[in-house]
């Protein structure tokens, strides 16, 4: 496989940030809020191969949700000493809304890499998805 660019590099995170295909840039990878495509409806690209590749995806989520309330939850002690318990609360309402509201963004952030590393690729005839969309 061929090495990626860096401008290529920027336009695929650019492109899967906007919850897009990081092959062909336009079809979308999310149906709902959690409901994921398997193959692409443009160009035809699976997303995941196979099963369990998303783990990488809850990494990228724990790590950010982790930097946002770790350091969150000592800067606004810092700043301004509230109490324990509802500052513990608000922390934790934020990680449960922060990981719903990220969930597709690190889906595809990880689908994302998964490309750049050459395991994101449309499928040969014989081996297509029959809900795969007709090129």
């Amino acid at each position: 496989m061929k090495a990626m660019t860096f401008g290529k590099r920027l336009r695929v995170w650019w492109t899967v940030l906007r919850l897009r295909c990081p092959n062909c840039g336009e079809g979308r990878i999310f149906t709902g809020l959690f409901k994921m495509n398997k193959v692409c409806p443009v160009c035809g690209v699976r997303f995941e191969r196979a099963e369990g590749e998303s783990v990488g995806a809850m990494y990228i989520a724990l790590v950010a949700v982790e930097l946002l309330t770790v350091g969150g939850y000592f800067l606004v002690n810092a700043l301004f000493a509230p109490p324990q318990t509802p500052h513990l609360i608000f922390w934790v309402v934020v990680n449960i809304v922060f990981l719903t509201l990220f969930y597709r963004h690190a889906r595809s952030l990880w689908i994302g890499t998964v490309y750049m590393t050459g395991g994101v690729f449309p499928d040969s005839d014989e081996h297509r998805d029959p809900d795969a969309p007709e090129e």
